[in-house]
């Protein structure tokens, strides 16, 4: 009796045990069914943040270190010194350059301005010259115009006096004969002395009429002569009072030659706008070494470029360093996200702003949520460093893994982040 009431004690616990256990397995089964519907996971997930790495512009002696790591930074704070004195003294040597360069552009707008001012005034006087030199020649043309005119006019004067002549001879010649016959007739008593006296008369009055005449002609032969030479010494280039036409064409001449100086200052001064344009050029050059070096001298002053915890700091005091090389990195604590990796076929229904569930290996008590940011282009063994070549050799298909981007809530999350990069996390993905 007692044996039978043993085994009905333990089939009365055993049966609602395996119930039980029935109940809790269909349960689960139930449970992992509907989070495999409607959900997806994996632990291969880690949190990332922004890493800016903090390396010199210029090469130099480092002067001073300013930080130590984990320590925090704000943006644009100085992190490391650099030996400025070089960079000092070439911005110093810049400076006075620029100034050279203002001086030797002002220099040459100066001389701009005074070579068209020159160039003006030669214009003036070769416009003058010509003018003076058109007034000569019209002035020597009118002359020796004259000069023949006077020539004429005492060639005609002399023909007039030699005609006077001829006719005073012809009347001294008759004044002759009548005297010679006042005279004969008087001899034999035939007129009266009276008529000689007369006929003398006459002839005396002729005798001096020729002489008058015969002088009249000799002046004006000299007359003629005088002009006749003045019009050949004025057309053979003779310039009495420097009225010729040899001083006109000479005042010409000077006019041309005028003219050609003040071209010669047109184009001196198209040579200066060129070096007053070659010493702005210098000047921009010089302002642009200037801006250059005063850019060194600032970049003697490494600064962070964002605000977060300085990492991987790798500067010490008297180092020397090149441009490029790297210092020390600065980690954001303010941005921060997730990537997880997902298996590809975990990927048909995952779209981005679906909202994740994030737990934290750092902190497991704890839940962050978040939303899909974006999916991969690739997966990730495609970005690697040695992509594996499938057509090659034995291939055993492996499932890939995706990259997920999942953005925190930054309601939830306090700031800075108590996550730091690199932290494992289990990511939740709900497709609903």
């Amino acid at each position: 009796m007692p044996c039978v009431r043993s085994e009905t004690v333990r089939r009365a616990i055993v049966v609602p045990a395996l119930g039980l256990v029935a109940v809790a397995g269909i349960l689960w089964a139930g449970w992992t069914w509907y989070q495999g519907r409607h959900t997806v996971f994996t632990d291969d997930a880690y949190v990332e943040s922004t890493v800016a790495p903090v390396s010199a512009k210029v090469a130099g002696q480092v002067a001073e270190v300013l930080v130590r790591d984990n320590q925090p930074v704000t943006q644009g704070e100085v992190v490391v010194r650099l030996d400025a004195r070089d960079f000092r003294a070439r911005a110093e040597q810049a400076r006075a350059a620029v100034l050279i360069a203002e001086r030797r552009w002002h220099a040459a707008v100066a001389r701009v301005g005074l070579g068209r001012e020159m160039e003006a005034s030669q214009r003036t006087q070769a416009r003058a010259a010509v003018m003076r030199a058109e007034a000569a020649r019209e002035s020597a043309t009118n002359m020796l115009q004259a000069s023949r005119a006077i020539a004429q006019a005492r060639s005609a004067a002399l023909a007039s006096a030699i005609a006077e002549r001829e006719r005073v001879q012809v009347l001294h010649q008759k004044a002759a004969r009548d005297l010679d016959r006042a005279r004969e007739l008087a001899a034999r008593d035939l007129v009266a002395r009276q008529f000689v006296d007369h006929a003398e008369a006459e002839e005396r009055a002729a005798a001096a009429q020729l002489t008058a005449a015969v002088e009249r002609v000799s002046q004006a032969r000299r007359d003629l002569e005088s002009a006749e030479a003045d019009a050949r010494m004025r057309e053979a280039g003779f310039e009495p009072q420097q009225l010729g036409l040899r001083t006109a064409e000479a005042r010409a001449v000077e006019a041309r030659a005028q003219g050609i100086h003040a071209e010669a200052l047109a184009h001196e001064v198209r040579v200066r706008e060129a070096e007053r344009e070659l010493a702005q050029a210098q000047l921009q050059e010089a302002r642009a070494d200037l801006a250059l070096a005063l850019l060194n001298l600032e970049h003697t002053e490494v600064r962070a470029p964002i605000a977060g915890l300085v990492s991987r700091k790798s500067v010490e005091l008297g180092q020397v360093v090149s441009v490029g090389q790297p210092l020390l990195a600065v980690v954001s604590l303010d941005d921060v996200w997730v990537v997880a990796n997902f298996k590809e076929t975990q990927l048909r229904r995952v779209r981005p702003g679906m909202v994740a569930e994030l737990v934290v290996d750092t902190f497991p008590d704890r839940l962050y949520t978040g939303t899909v940011d974006s999916i991969s282009a690739g997966t990730g063994s495609r970005f690697s460093l040695l992509p594996p070549e499938n057509a090659t050799g034995n291939w055993v298909k492996v499932v890939q893994r995706v990259p997920v981007k999942i953005a925190l809530d930054g309601k939830l999350t306090s700031n800075p982040h108590t996550l730091r990069a690199g932290m494992s996390v289990g990511v939740t993905i709900r497709l609903r």
